[in-house]
């Protein structure tokens, strides 16, 4: 499978796709929040197993983690609406495999962990491929375009992690936790149908200057000439995903503070739920928290969408992960419910304007296979170190105390954070994140088009 290509953006930027691929993210992101909430409840209900309400969880992590192995060609096909179409229409037959069980009355294990398996196998491609898609239609409207369309589709993305719960709990009280696993299924098929509408239009072509003759050296029925023209037209290898960034050190850097940060989350997000048990306040402090964090990314995604590109990128994460770490270790300190929640919502604030400055960093030093390649790593590298980080802190905290632990861990973030970034010398911004390139779209009209209807 191919991209499509279209040489129709000289004239019409692609805004229309990115539209439509924006809506078709949104389903899926809304949708999904309806199978984590009603999935583990039907499988408690059936088997009265924890352990076989994680199976399904579980097993999904093993084909992210292991992708770097099987999906390095198949990322590659995901260029186009028809690759990511096959991917949701994949995913939804997974997803629908638990409620088909249930209504014939033949659920079990081995069909929990064979949905699992498939839905990790769909998670590996769909991510890194549909954030790839989304930054080749923002590279084609120009002006820094692409970095402000996928900020977009995060803040679609944290609407429906306040949203979609909510929804979903509503549901569950009215007694439709079995009709709700049917949400996310038939809502990958809808997405499939609006995605496969999409097609990345072909990057114009400066023209090339006439290339001095060269002498044809016969050898049997080929020559150098065509030699030359059939290495020049033969696709470019897959590449790896360490092969994609090697030659670009402010990525490497820029995932050394994402990954402390994920590999030290674990922190937050159990050390506070013992923290409030073991003072008498089970549950209020780490709801408060989680609410608190949620709502202060949410509103910075929607503050920072429409901002133009940084022109320090990497000095823009340094000073986030630098803030996120600051604020963790403030909990450890004070402990209230309103510090806490002040302190979460000023952490998620500054972590979304630290994973978009890093995503421009990313976005502007790698193209093509080599950036579905780099955001393939990208997500490998948050799933395995928050996995880590949770498998391993727990031990940690029940020897240190969720407070110290708390408090170490961020020092330690933003120490990571500023060794890592205040070393290095950034280069100036790309000049197609400062200025738009003649006859693409503004910024202006890229407003206007991610806001209206």
């Amino acid at each position: 499978m191919t991209a499509t290509l279209t040489t129709e953006n000289a004239d019409h930027p692609p805004t229309r796709p990115i539209r439509i691929l924006l809506l078709s993210n949104a389903i899926e992101h809304l949708a999904y929040r309806f199978t984590q909430i009603a999935l583990p409840l039907v499988v408690l209900r059936e088997f009265d197993s924890a352990a076989m309400a994680g199976l399904v969880g579980g097993l999904a992590g093993l084909p992210v983690i292991t992708s770097p192995w099987w999906a390095r060609r198949l990322r590659q096909c995901l260029s186009d609406g028809r690759g990511l179409a096959l991917v949701s229409l994949w995913q939804a037959g997974a997803v629908l495999v638990v409620p088909i069980a249930l209504a014939l009355g033949a659920l079990h294990p081995v069909m929990l962990a064979v949905a699992g398996l498939a839905v990790g196998v769909s998670d590996a491609l769909a991510s890194p491929g549909r954030t790839a898609v989304l930054g080749d239609l923002g590279d084609r409207v120009g002006g820094g375009a692409a970095i402000r369309v996928i900020t977009w589709d995060d803040a679609l993305r944290r609407g429906a992690m306040v949203v979609g719960p909510a929804l979903a709990g509503l549901g569950v009280q009215l007694g439709w936790t079995h009709a709700l696993l049917w949400v996310e299924g038939l809502a990958l098929v809808v997405s499939a149908l609006l995605v496969r509408r999409v097609v990345v239009p072909i990057a114009p072509v400066a023209p090339v200057a006439p290339v001095a003759p060269v002498t044809p050296v016969a050898t049997g029925r080929s020559t150098v000439r065509a030699d030359a023209l059939s290495a020049a037209m033969a696709p470019a290898p897959a590449p790896g995903i360490l092969a994609s960034v090697r030659d670009h050190p402010d990525v490497l850097r820029g995932w050394v503070m994402r990954g402390t940060s994920c590999l030290l989350w674990f922190a937050f997000a159990l050390g506070l739920a013992l923290e409030g048990e073991r003072t008498g306040r089970a549950g209020a402090l780490y709801a408060t928290a989680l609410t608190a964090y949620g709502l202060g990314s949410l509103v910075m995604t929607l503050a920072i969408a429409r901002r133009p590109p940084s022109a320090q990128p990497l000095r823009l994460a340094t000073v986030a992960w630098v803030g996120q770490g600051l604020a963790f270790a403030a909990m450890a300190v004070w402990t209230t419910p309103v510090t806490v929640g002040v302190c979460a919502a000023a952490a998620g604030a500054v972590t979304v304007v630290g994973i978009r400055a890093m995503m421009q960093v990313l976005l502007t030093r790698t193209h093509g296979p080599a950036r579905r390649a780099a955001l393939a790593g990208q997500s490998i590298l948050v799933d395995v170190t928050v996995s880590v980080g949770m498998l391993a802190g727990g031990f940690v905290i029940d020897h240190a105390g969720p407070r110290p632990t708390l408090a170490l861990t961020g020092l330690v973030t933003a120490a990571v954070a500023l060794v890592a970034g205040l070393t290095a010398g950034e280069a100036a911004a790309p000049s197609d994140l400062r200025s738009p390139p003649a006859g693409h779209l503004g910024r202006g009209r890229l407003r206007q088009l991610l806001t209206r209807g």
